[in-house]
C-alpha cells in the first residue's frame, strides 16, 4: 500500500519507536534474521519484517493472530489503518495500538494496521538500505588480493 504522505526524516529514522535506538535495534534484528534464514532462491524479507512487527505488537500488549481467511476491509477501515500507521510513525507503536483498541472496527482494523505498517516499515527499511549486507568483507577482499598476487608471481616465474 502506498504512503499517504511523505514521512519526515525523524519518522524514517525512528520507524514506529519512540527512540532512534529502538528502531536501530529492530532493524538489526530483522537483518540478523535475514542472514540466519537465508536460503538460495528464497527471499523472506517482507515476511520477516511482518513477523518482527507482530512481535512488537505482542511486546506492546496486543498480540496479533494469524487470520486464515482474509477479511474484506471497508474503505473506512483502510483510512483508519493508515491513520494508525501515521500515529505509529509520528508518536510510537503503543499510542497507535491504544487508538486501535478503542476503534469500533477492532480487531479488524488491528489486522489491517499490522499489514499496512509491515508494508511501510519494509519500504522504509529497504529505502534506507538497512537490510543490505556487504557483498565482501575486508578480510575476504584482502585474502583475494593476496591470492592474486601469489598467482601472478607464480605465472611470472613460470613464464620467465
Amino acid at each position: 500500500m502506498a504512503l499517504t504522505r511523505e514521512r519526515t526524516p525523524k519518522e524514517k529514522e525512528t520507524l514506529m519507536f519512540a527512540e532512534r535506538e529502538q528502531a536501530r535495534e529492530f532493524a538489526e534484528r530483522v537483518e540478523q534474521r535475514e542472514r540466519q534464514e537465508n536460503r538460495p532462491g528464497v527471499r523472506r524479507r517482507r515476511e520477516i519484517v511482518g513477523e518482527e512487527v507482530a512481535e512488537e505488537f505482542a511486546r506492546a500488549g496486543q498480540p496479533v493472530e494469524t487470520v486464515k481467511e482474509p477479511w474484506e476491509h471497508t474503505p473506512e477501515e483502510h483510512q483508519e489503518a493508515q491513520a494508525l500507521v501515521d500515529v505509529a510513525f509520528s508518536r510510537d507503536l503503543s499510542a497507535a495500538l491504544h487508538q486501535a483498541k478503542n476503534s469500533p472496527h477492532f480487531p479488524r482494523v488491528l489486522d489491517l494496521f499490522h499489514d499496512v505498517l509491515t508494508g511501510e516499515m519494509y519500504g522504509v527499511i529497504t529505502e534506507q538500505k538497512l537490510n543490505r549486507q556487504p557483498i565482501i568483507g575486508w578480510g575476504v577482499a584482502v585474502l583475494i588480493v593476496i591470492c592474486l598476487v601469489v598467482l601472478i608471481g607464480i605465472a611470472i616465474i613460470v613464464l620467465v
